[in-house]
């Protein structure tokens, strides 16, 4: 099949050109637009709208800025919690500096003191160090009457809150 003056390339050359494959190839028509490219496509938008808000709506359903001002719920449940255990076991409770400073007297013997500092509620063990309580504190105060202490505390938002521990042993001062 060999024919004299005339190229092999010329007898098979056509005008296809090699296309690149995309997400609707199987449906790919160059005169129109199908139905079912149609519906495909409204398909994959309404996914897309539909998960954006979604993530929008649990974004906004978490509001990890709402309560910047304040303490953490979670803070203020552990710090009553860890007072009231200690409180319980104190030999001695007493209110100092007008009802600025609780005062006890641990079970080993030791001088605990709960006071405010900058903006935050601090535990000091013998006058020695500090351990943070709470954050973002704005008023600090508490009363001691016979087998009771009664601990106010304002947030940073203006919030109060109140928390009642009974002392077993007794209370020094009552103020």
């Amino acid at each position: 099949m060999f024919s004299i003056g005339v190229n092999r390339r010329d007898v098979f050359h056509t005008k296809y050109k090699k296309k690149r494959p995309y997400a609707f190839s199987m449906w790919s028509d160059d005169k129109a637009f199908t139905l079912l490219q149609a519906l495909w496509q409204l398909q994959l938008f309404l996914f897309l709208s539909f998960g954006c808000g979604l993530i929008f709506l649990a974004a906004e359903k978490a509001r990890p800025f709402e309560d910047i001002n304040g303490f953490s719920q979670m803070e203020w449940k552990q710090t009553v919690l860890q007072l009231d255990e200690e409180l319980s076991r104190a030999d001695a409770v007493k209110s100092v500096k007008d009802g600025k400073v609780l005062e006890y007297i641990s079970d080993q013997g030791r001088v605990v003191t709960i006071e405010p500092y900058q903006e935050m509620l601090r535990k000091r063990t013998d006058q020695a160090g500090h351990l943070p309580l709470l954050h973002k504190v704005k008023k600090f105060h508490v009363r001691t009457s016979q087998h009771r202490a009664i601990l106010k505390v304002t947030d940073g938002s203006g919030k109060v809150y109140e928390a009642v521990f009974f002392t077993y042993k007794g209370v020094v001062c009552k103020s």
